[in-house]
């Protein structure tokens, strides 16, 4: 008898250890993804945002010999590649699978920046950088008003953030002329 209960004692706590590490993440059995075409379209076209302001922010290391644009190129790198991440964490949340890409609009755009040097190079380089943030900033606008709670959640917190190193990178601008 005690070894009937010993055994059931046993299982009711495998049970409830196993039921507590259970992944918190709902099943999805028809691998749909849980954001509509205007979702999916703003994690697509913000993480490849995100990913050109990478690409242009690596340049200066090797472009410019101003070390504000250097310092400054390093902080967005490291915030971009911050956002990114997060984007990709609310992507596979929401179970969106598509692949992370930068366009060819935009590569070109990069390959034109990367052939100048100098103070036309950090002129150039500060304006794309506040092109794609300008972008950037509309797309997490917009997705203010999506329908999932997801993906407005996030965009509410991230738009002061983004508005925020926008003025910098103004700022940063107008130092520059």
């Amino acid at each position: 008898m005690k070894q009937i209960t010993g055994i059931l004692i046993g299982l009711i706590t495998l049970i409830l250890v196993q039921s507590c590490t259970d992944n918190k993440r709902p099943s999805n059995y028809n691998n749909k993804s849980l954001v509509d075409d205007k979702g999916l379209s703003f994690l697509n076209s913000s993480t490849e945002a995100g990913l050109t302001m990478i690409k242009i922010s690596g340049l200066p290391v090797s472009n410019s010999k101003n070390q504000l644009v250097i310092q400054f190129a390093q902080k967005v790198t490291v915030d971009n590649m911050k956002l990114v991440d997060e984007l990709r964490k609310l992507k596979s949340d929401n179970f969106v699978t598509s692949a992370d890409s930068v366009s060819d609009v935009h590569q070109q755009m990069i390959s034109q920046l990367a052939k100048t040097h100098g103070v036309q190079f950090d002129k150039a380089c500060l304006q794309e950088i506040i092109n794609e943030q300008q972008q950037l900033i509309g797309l997490f606008e917009d997705a203010t008003r999506n329908s999932n709670a997801n993906v407005v959640d996030f965009a509410k917190i991230k738009l002061p953030i983004l508005r925020a190193r926008l003025e910098s990178e103004k700022t940063l601008a107008t130092v520059l002329k």
